[in-house]
């Protein structure tokens, strides 16, 4: 017998994606997930700091109030056209 999971039956396409918000913070206390790397970034507050210094956005999926997954953009390199400080 298969193990029931917490999202079966669930239809992701249907949800909506919400960008992280302060007051989203404290979702994913259970989170869980086949790459333990990604459970650790959420829990030990990466992904928030990086959000916070502007490194990352980041999109959730949630299923009432649990976390079902997260998406982020990393920027890795900042390009800008003008000078930001004049001399």
């Amino acid at each position: 017998m298969a193990n029931s999971g917490k999202f079966d039956g669930v239809d992701f396409s249907k949800l909506d994606i919400e960008l992280l918000t302060p007051e989203l913070r404290q979702l994913g206390q259970g989170f869980r997930c086949v790459r333990g790397e990604f459970v650790t970034y959420w829990k030990q507050g990466r992904i928030q700091r990086e959000v916070d210094s502007y490194l990352c956005q980041c999109w959730m999926v949630r299923v009432e109030d649990a976390l079902a997954g997260y998406i982020t953009l990393l920027a890795d390199k900042l390009q800008v056209e003008d000078a930001l400080l004049a001399l």
